[in-house]
């Protein structure tokens, strides 16, 4: 017997990606990598619309217990944002000379603590870098940005989908 699962629609989906904002795509991800440890994904679940985040470690894909298309990644080995891009310049000229100041070269919470000493919110910061780059980036021409996420949809829920194949008859 064939499994029968719900699935939102085309235009119900239209209407959750037009509604989203580029943090409410970036963030869930964010919030669920870990640098060097965890894939971090912003997920659609496709048969409840909810939008959610997961952080996936290294060589251990977690089971889907349900049909979702992936809106945004940030894989465990890149650094979303760097320090150039993350300080202004006069903050930048501040970190460089706190970060020359400290006995290790390298603290992997250099950029916290020197946040935490500036009165900087880090999260927000690093966040709203994210999605501005996403929507300058990825969403800058959103039909296009629309009809990648149709496609994915389409491959989830239809396993011979394919975009460019047509039939004879629709010739």
């Amino acid at each position: 017997m064939e499994e029968v699962v719900k699935v939102i629609g085309i235009e119900h989906l239209k209407v959750i990606l037009s509604s989203l904002t580029p943090e409410d795509i970036v963030k869930p991800a964010y919030e669920n990598w870990q640098t060097g440890m965890k894939t971090g994904y912003t997920r659609l679940n496709l048969e409840t619309g909810e939008i959610y985040g997961i952080g996936v470690e290294l060589n251990n894909l977690p089971l889907p217990n349900n049909i979702f298309i992936d809106l945004f990644k940030i894989d465990s080995y890149d650094d979303p944002i760097d320090e150039e891009e993350f300080f202004s310049s006069s903050e930048y000229n501040e970190f460089l000379e706190f970060s020359s100041s400290e006995p290790s070269e390298y603290i992997p919470d250099i950029i916290t603590e020197f946040c935490e000493l500036k009165g900087i919110d880090e999260m927000k910061r690093k966040i709203g870098l994210l999605a501005y780059n996403f929507e300058k980036n990825e969403r800058s021409n959103y039909n296009m940005w629309e009809s990648s996420i149709l496609n994915k949809y389409y491959d989830a829920i239809y396993e011979d989908h394919n975009p460019f194949m047509f039939s004879q008859n629709s010739l």
